[in-house]
């Protein structure tokens, strides 16, 4: 496996054959005009390829190209400055970089954002993930409702991605990382070729990454065993692991206009641990692969979308545990999946107010999963499947339209989905959105959704795994306990009603400093509950799943999942954005002649696939092509490769959420308040008060971002004492340099261009949970290095995006020809 890192890396570091440009148009339904100046300055993308044709100017009313469904505006529109403001070199970057303003409290938790592609259905995150930041022309951030005009449910916020009608690169990306207590070793390669050409689009990808082991003698934890053995040395907290994985999009128009996209992706890893010592090491090996297919077709006829979307998954994984010497244990999980959704949106009548429309959407899908474990030398098996199928419909309805009183729309959502081992579930929704004012917006929402539990919370197999420590709330003492985990065939499907109020107000209009809230409120019936750390009311209503000695000692806990019989939470979450361009410095004239001189063909040439001069392209009116006055290299009134004077970008944004109430209701008499007292897992109650904060700074090319996440301190009340946990703030940096916007460096090292640097430094300030019991102590099992064995980490990355010299003397030659 790690020659197959070092062949995936070399490769990454020593592939310049490939060619890379950027070509970006004014979108096509974007009211546009020029003036004479503008049609002089060159199109100030640092990536343009002025060789190629360009495209006609075209002066069209209406949204945006790639552009949602519906008349519900974007909470966040970013551009691609903006975009290039985060640092991000990674579609999950990006998304993570946006994590405070995409995230939602009306989900069952940990969803991510639905995301869409030019204002289209995908099959999945894969389709989209290797798209290179470069090639997004805009972001548009959506609230959960959007998400029901796509048919999905209205519990995600909606994150449209609109990427450039044209671009080509070839992406090299190397990072390599440490943890700064030692110990701990990261490794990536990744190798990206991406083009577009209007509709049709092709990613190829290569990528591989590494970590080493880090076992509990490199941190400071305290010996477990009562005879003083030191086994931390063959004991590991995090496992070593390598990866390999090469995936393909291809994207083209078929049958006259329906857009579709294939991709396909194969994952290999390999990992090991650690598990003590007993005559010789005992380790853990892991092995897995995985296959995927996805394929998305979109259809526009005239004003109906068509879209369908389908998947097929199938992994496979393998784990060899030593139990001692002599016996290893043997656990193995297939599974394999498929699914296949088709959507239909349009207009179904006209009112006074405008198109009422609907979307309507079937889905099928299938799930097997095989698993077969040996454990002690007894072996067992279980075959899990589940088959399901729904149906759903939306309906959105304008009520006013440039009334005295603003907008206001109104929308119903209904669905019934079919398990074949669960029975017929739905879910009904309704909502208002309202905008008295232009750049201020109004949504409410109401949805009833019945959710069945998981095919794994069902069905997994059984397993107790001994000498598990546990904080046993009534002792007030760590202590060493089977852990019984697997699948709770007896769970009950839970009814979640959901309320949510929002806003999001812009102020002012020159501007842009956003506003937005959210007020969620939520009750469930039969909640599905992962099984808390031990508690004396738990203990009571559930006295079949702890098990104690004679001597009153824990001796074993059953963790399976559990209904219980209520739960409800408020929860205010509330914050702003804002952006501020920043005006950018510009290149002296001897530095555009040097790379001039440098890239300029020689007498008479032209290079290959140059258009001859009398074609260099479309005019504008008076005769002046788009593009004239200095191309790719600078000069005109916008700067060419080193873009116009706002480049810049200063950005601000600031998330608090606040859980006003949290309780669950698990027998007659029973509550567990998660704000006062009470644990939700084994990491403490749930923090009153949640803040993430991100700044950024970009100008030059060099750039500079700052996260931060904060949350407040939280106990559990136990018969011995109380449990502290205190609040924990963690702050990530990252400082980068576009390399080829430094025009100093680039007239003098042209190699640079398209090169980019970056030094991370995640958690910088080393802060990790501190927990104290009553007397002041640190439980065992809450050692900080037992709960945060990584710590601070710095990675330094490297990125290139190629730009052979065909296209390099193009540009020159386009740039002096017009």
């Amino acid at each position: 496996m790690s020659r197959t890192l070092v062949t995936l890396f070399a490769s990454a570091c020593c592939f310049p054959a490939f060619a890379q440009t950027v070509e970006q148009s004014p979108p096509e339904s974007e009211p546009t005009t020029q003036s004479a100046d503008q049609a002089e300055a060159p199109n100030d993308d640092i990536y343009a390829d002025d060789g190629e044709v360009d495209e006609a100017v075209v002066v069209q009313a209406g949204p945006p190209r790639g552009s949602v469904i519906g008349d519900i505006p974007p909470e966040i529109r970013l551009d691609a400055r903006d975009v290039r403001a985060t640092g991000a070199t990674t579609i999950s970057e990006l998304l993570e970089a946006l994590a405070p303003q995409i995230g939602s409290a009306r989900g069952r938790g940990g969803e991510g954002p639905v995301l869409l592609l030019n204002g289209r259905r995908i099959s999945g995150f894969r389709e989209l993930r290797d798209v290179p930041p470069e090639a997004i022309e805009r972001v548009d951030i959506m609230p959960e409702e959007v998400a029901l005009k796509y048919g999905y449910r209205a519990d995600q916020r909606v994150v449209n991605i609109v990427l450039r009608r044209r671009f080509r690169s070839t992406v090299a990306r190397a990072d390599g990382g440490l943890a700064t207590d030692g110990g701990y070793a990261t490794g990536l390669a990744d190798l990206t070729r991406m083009s577009i050409n209007r509709d049709a689009r092709t990613t190829f990808n290569l990528h591989g990454e590494t970590n080493g082991r880090l076992d509990e003698n490199e941190r400071d934890i305290d010996l477990a065993d009562a005879d003083g053995t030191d086994l931390r040395p063959y004991r590991s907290l995090i496992g070593a692991r390598d990866l390999a994985r090469a995936s393909a999009t291809v994207s083209r128009t078929v049958f006259g206009d329906v857009a579709a996209a294939l991709n396909g992706e194969f994952e290999h890893s390999e990992g090991r641990s650690g598990l003590g010592f007993d005559d010789i090491p005992l380790l853990r090996d892991t092995s897995s692969d995985s296959a995927h297919l996805g394929l998305s077709l979109n259809q526009d006829r005239g004003r109906w979308k068509y879209s369908v979307t389908g998947n097929a998954d199938w992994s496979r994984s393998v784990t060899l545990s030593d139990r001692d010497a002599d016996t290893t244990d043997r656990a193995r999980s297939t599974q394999s999946s498929g699914d296949l959704t088709g959507t239909a949106s349009g207009p179904v009548l006209t009112l006074p107010a405008g198109r009422a429309n609907v979307t309507a959407k079937i889905a099928v899908s299938t799930l097997d999963q095989d698993s077969a474990r040996r454990r002690g030398g007894i072996s067992a098996s279980n075959s899990l499947g589940r088959d399901r199928s729904a149906a759903s419909l939306n309906l959105d309805v304008p009520l006013l339209k440039d009334s005295p009183v603003g907008r206001l729309g109104a929308n119903a959502n209904a669905e019934v989905e079919r398990l074949s081992d669960f029975g017929t579930l739905t879910v009904v929704g309704a909502g208002l959105n309202w905008s008295p004012a232009q750049r201020l917006d109004f949504i409410a929402s109401w949805t009833r959704e019945e959710g069945a539990p998981s095919v794994s919370q069902i069905g997994d197999l059984i397993l107790e795994t001994p000498d598990t420590p546990v904080f046993d709330l009534t002792s007030g003492e760590s202590v060493p306990v089977t852990a019984i985990t697997g699948g709770n065939p007896d769970l009950d499907a839970d009814t979640r009603n959901v309320f949510k109020l929002g806003a999001n107000w812009k102020p002012f209009d020159e501007t842009d400093l956003r506003l937005r809230a959210d007020f969620v409120h939520s009750v469930i019936k039969d909640p599905i509950a992962s099984f808390p750390g031990p508690s004396a009311d738990l203990e009571e209503a559930f006295p079949e799943r702890f098990l104690r000695d004679g001597s009153g000692n824990l001796v074993a806990v059953d963790f399976r999942p559990v209904n219980f019989r209520e739960s409800r939470r408020d929860t205010l979450r509330w914050g702003f954005d804002f952006s501020k361009p920043l005006k950018s410095a510009r290149p002296s004239q001897s530095q555009i002649d040097q790379l001039r001189a440098r890239f300029r063909p020689p007498a008479g040439a032209r290079p290959e696939g140059a258009p001859p001069p009398a074609d260099a392209g479309p005019r504008t009116e008076g005769g002046q092509g788009r593009r004239a006055g200095g191309g790719r290299f600078g000069g005109g009134r916008g700067g060419g490769m080193f873009g116009g004077s706002n480049r810049g970008r200063l950005t601000f944004s600031l998330t608090h959420s606040l859980t006003l109430q949290d309780e669950a209701e698990i027998a007659d008499g029973l509550r567990l308040d998660y704000l006062d007292g009470d644990a939700v897992n084994n990491f403490g109650g749930r923090p009153r008060h949640q803040v993430e904060m991100q700044a950024g700074w970009a100008n030059n090319g060099l750039g500079a971002r700052l996260s931060g996440n904060w949350r407040s301190a939280t106990r559990v009340e136990s018969d011995s004492g109380d449990l502290r946990f205190s609040d924990l703030a963690t702050v990530d940096l990252r400082l980068f340099a576009n390399l080829g916007e430094r025009f100093d460096l680039v007239a003098k090292h042209p190699w640079l261009i398209g090169s980019s640097v970056r030094l991370e430094v995640d958690n910088l300030l080393d802060s990790k949970p501190k927990v104290r019991d009553f007397s002041g102590e640190v439980p065992f099992s809450y050692q900080r290095d037992l709960l945060d064995p990584l710590g601070r980490t710095v990675t330094i990355s490297f990125r290139k995006l190629f730009l052979p010299q065909r296209f390099r003397a193009r540009s020159n030659a386009s740039s002096t020809t017009r």
